[in-house]
């Protein structure tokens, strides 16, 4: 009986101790699930991590059940795939240059009855990519047609295309945008950009921008060209010069394309000669500056000058007139002489050592004429008035510039105003009196100082 006993006692402590080891060391995975996104090009590792493996083996297959490895050992015939073991316990599966064809769902799989699963949800994002060959190309169209950007893009998750406009001042600086102000954003997003009834203005750079979370970002940058007829505008329609100067005329043409731009003379095209010299000067923005010097200016060369541009779009012509300003002076400031007047003013000089008694001095002419071009402040001869702009080798006088509104005011140049410029009235007061009035004073001082003294005596 005691034998029986020992030998029930054995197989019992057996079974338990199977019992706990199948409870205890049957093969397990950490996570039953896990989610791994990675970019398109980079390597994904799919993790799997197995306690109390024991004597089972470790697969891994894919969403159509391919057996891609067994243990340690790749099966299909794909170089990127190999399994990685850091740990005793990882049977790490590693994708190298992963593809988007490979996302999907991956599994491994341990031969336990039954068998034992751990599901891995391969995603792969993929950067933005523009598709160059379905995208828009460098565009010129004419001024009131319409202008359509396309800018193809690709990309998982689907990128987002955002618009800019490159706007360029004259110093060279990017302007803002007048639709999103602090950036150059055009404010419109998507794969298409539609400029209606297109004008000069909106002849630019223009950048597509595709972004969808991935980086990098790409870009795409389109220059659109407006093509306009041109516009000639003259700084000076009316140009003085003295003869023999050097003049230089200008005009300023915008025109895109452009093409021809000439100086006529009275109809007649001028060309570089040993009496001409045309020079064209880019001020950028499609405009240029034409120039026409004429060196030793003869009679024969004032008239009108004509400035015309053309291009394929259309022509345009300013006139302006080239003119005698040694003629045009001496009209202006010729006046009518005043008659020579004489007046008898006795003049008496007190002097301390004098006998008393009545005094005779002599009679002395005053002349308006021998005073009339002396400064009676500074007692030395008046300076002829001089144009505003001196005569230079280079630009004649502008009929828009105050010609013979200048006067010498104690020595300094003030501006005197004509009866029409009513607003520059009160800098008359800063300059002396003219020379008639001068002159009353004058007499006027003499003839109470001679009353006074006549008086006293």
């Amino acid at each position: 009986m005691e034998t029986l006993a020992l030998f029930l006692d054995f197989l019992l402590s057996m079974s338990f101790v199977k019992i706990v080891e199948a409870i205890t060391l049957e093969p397990s995975f950490d996570v039953p699930m896990v989610n791994v996104t990675v970019k398109e090009g980079t390597t994904a590792i799919l993790p799997c991590s197995v306690k109390f493996l024991g004597q089972h083996q470790v697969i891994w297959t894919d969403q159509w059940s391919t057996l891609l490895t067994f243990e340690d050992r790749r099966i299909i015939d794909d170089e990127r795939i190999s399994v990685e073991r850091p740990f005793t316990k990882d049977w790490n599966l590693h994708i190298r240059h992963v593809k988007y064809s490979d996302q999907g769902i991956y599994n491994c799989q341990i031969n336990t009855s039954p068998v034992k699963i751990k599901t891995v949800n391969l995603k792969v994002q993929v950067p933005a990519v523009i598709i160059h060959h379905l995208s828009s190309e460098d565009q010129t169209a004419k001024e009131g047609e319409t202008v359509t950007l396309v800018c193809n893009v690709t990309g998982i998750p689907m990128p987002t295309v955002t618009w800019y406009r490159h706007r360029s001042s004259e110093k060279g600086f990017e302007k803002e945008s007048e639709f999103c102000p602090g950036t150059n954003r055009i404010g419109v997003s998507g794969e298409v950009l539609i400029i209606h009834n297109v004008s000069r203005y909106c002849g630019d750079t223009y950048e597509c921008v595709a972004f969808n979370g991935v980086p990098p970002a790409v870009n795409k940058q389109i220059k659109v060209g407006v093509e306009f007829q041109p516009e000639v505008r003259l700084p000076n329609r009316r140009i003085g010069q003295i003869v023999g100067k050097e003049t230089i005329l200008e005009c300023v043409i915008t025109a895109f394309p452009q093409a021809v731009s000439v100086w006529l003379w009275e109809g007649t095209e001028l060309s570089n000669s040993r009496k001409y010299r045309i020079e064209i000067y880019d001020e950028g923005e499609h405009t240029i500056t034409l120039s026409l010097r004429i060196r030793a200016l003869e009679y024969s060369d004032f008239g009108r000058y004509s400035c015309m541009a053309s291009n394929p779009l259309g022509t345009d012509k300013e006139e302006m007139v080239l003119y005698d300003y040694t003629a045009h002076r001496s009209t202006t400031t010729t006046t009518t002489p005043a008659p020579v007047t004489t007046v008898n003013t006795r003049i008496v000089t007190l002097h301390p050592h004098a006998t008393q008694g009545p005094l005779n001095p002599p009679i002395i002419p005053y002349n308006y004429d021998k005073y009339e071009n002396t400064d009676f402040v500074t007692q030395r001869p008046r300076i002829t008035p001089f144009p505003s702009r001196p005569v230079h080798a280079g630009k004649g006088f502008s009929a828009s510039t105050k010609t013979s509104n200048h006067k010498l005011c104690l020595g300094n140049l003030m501006p005197v105003c004509s009866a029409a410029k009513t607003l520059e009235s009160s800098m008359i007061d800063n300059c002396s009196l003219t020379a008639p009035s001068t002159y009353v004073i004058a007499i006027t001082f003499i003839f109470f100082h001679k009353v006074l003294r006549d008086m006293f005596q």
